[in-house]
């Protein structure tokens, strides 16, 4: 054992043994952390989560609404948060009669439209993190059945978020089909 470490400490004659464990320890410390921020920024696939930026289209919907506050609603507007606007934007409005529940003159519970109440369909559109756990549509969190307060500079209603696709940007796929939509609902 004399032969490996000599009288002064070194290994082999020609390092120092604790200079080499030291040299070790900041070594694996370094290999440690390598490996981990390069797994925990990559997914399954082996793509990098960070650039997974993809267009997010919202459908809203709330229902009895007067009429009046509804026009003030167009394709292309804002959406306000923390009084400034924010990169969400309309893409479309439907309204339709308020649906509500009444009774006839047998007292039996009937579904009616209301005579001046509306119910809107909105679509907006903002663009996200797609790998992020939580989305975002106008700095407000979505999930189908939540609650979305749709403001814009004019207008604000509590509605209920009753889709969400995620889209690549650029993409018109989502922009046609709630289109498509759109007119069926209008129908």
């Amino acid at each position: 054992m004399s032969k490996i470490i000599d009288e002064k400490g070194k290994l082999f004659g020609l390092v120092n043994i604790v200079d080499l464990l030291v040299a070790l320890v900041i070594i694996g410390v370094i290999a440690v952390v390598g490996i981990r921020l390069t797994s925990s920024s990559r997914n399954a696939d082996g793509q990098n989560p960070l650039n997974s930026e993809k267009e997010i289209y919202v459908t809203l919907y709330g229902n009895s609404i007067v009429p009046e506050a509804i026009e003030t609603l167009k394709p292309g507007d804002k959406l306000v948060a923390n009084n400034v606007f924010t990169d969400a934007e309309i893409v479309s409005v439907d309204m339709e009669p308020a649906a509500y529940i009444t009774t006839n003159s047998d007292g039996e519970a009937i579904l009616a439209e209301h005579p001046i109440w509306k119910d809107i369909t909105v679509v907006i559109k903002d663009k996200v993190n797609a790998s992020n756990p939580i989305l975002k549509a106008g700095n407000q969190e979505v999930r189908v059945n939540y609650n979305f307060i749709l403001k814009t500079q004019q207008f604000e209603a509590n509605c209920k978020v009753r889709d969400i696709e995620l889209r690549d940007i650029g993409s018109t796929e989502a922009t046609e089909e709630s289109q498509v939509e759109s007119e069926a609902v209008s129908e």
